[in-house]
């Protein structure tokens, strides 16, 4: 029977918060949430895609510069497994993820849709200022691209939710 310690739930949460911080840095363009969830020598891999692996810092720079470009995105990131070194000093945590992005074409009410399943292998390390990922691998399992139109109201109503500061709006704490 799998016994996991109070100690290992409490670094379970931390590395989920990193996971989540992460999806939502990208998805809601709050860039402060992405600061503290790499070590600031990660590198992010991308097996066998023509990408060449990056630092923390130029990944978070390349994933602003795609933002730019799109209307809307949402990542889901779940069913996360971790295995934890035997001094609890490390893990090794898989994650899946789904994700979709609107971007604008060049007609009005139509957009370019990539949606997309992938996994994040991580290891994540415990530092003085808490768990952050050290390594990242992102392996691409299915994407599919397309045009759809949308209509007006709706569009304006994603462009809006996208544009909105929701960490920063009055009475959120934080």
């Amino acid at each position: 029977m799998l016994q996991i310690t109070d100690a290992e739930l409490l670094a379970r949460a931390e590395i989920s918060d990193l996971l989540v911080r992460y999806g939502q840095a990208q998805d809601q363009d709050e860039w402060s949430l992405y600061e503290g969830v790499f070590t600031p020598d990660a590198t992010i891999h991308f097996p066998g895609m023509p990408m060449e692996s990056l630092g923390a810092a130029e990944f978070g720079q390349f994933l602003q510069d795609f933002n730019r470009t799109r209307i809307s995105g949402q990542h889901l990131i779940g069913n996360t497994l971790y295995r934890f070194a035997a001094d609890g000093e490390s893990a090794h945590v898989v994650s899946e993820v789904t994700y979709i992005t609107l971007h604008p074409t060049d007609t009005p009410g139509r957009v370019r849709r990539i949606r997309g399943n992938g996994l994040y292998s991580d290891r994540a390390v415990r530092t003085a200022q808490g768990w952050r990922i050290a390594r990242r691998d992102i392996a691409q399992k299915n994407v599919e691209i397309d045009e759809g139109d949308y209509d007006p109201v709706l569009l304006a109503a994603i462009e809006s939710a996208a544009t909105t500061r929701w960490f920063a709006r009055p009475g959120n704490p934080g």
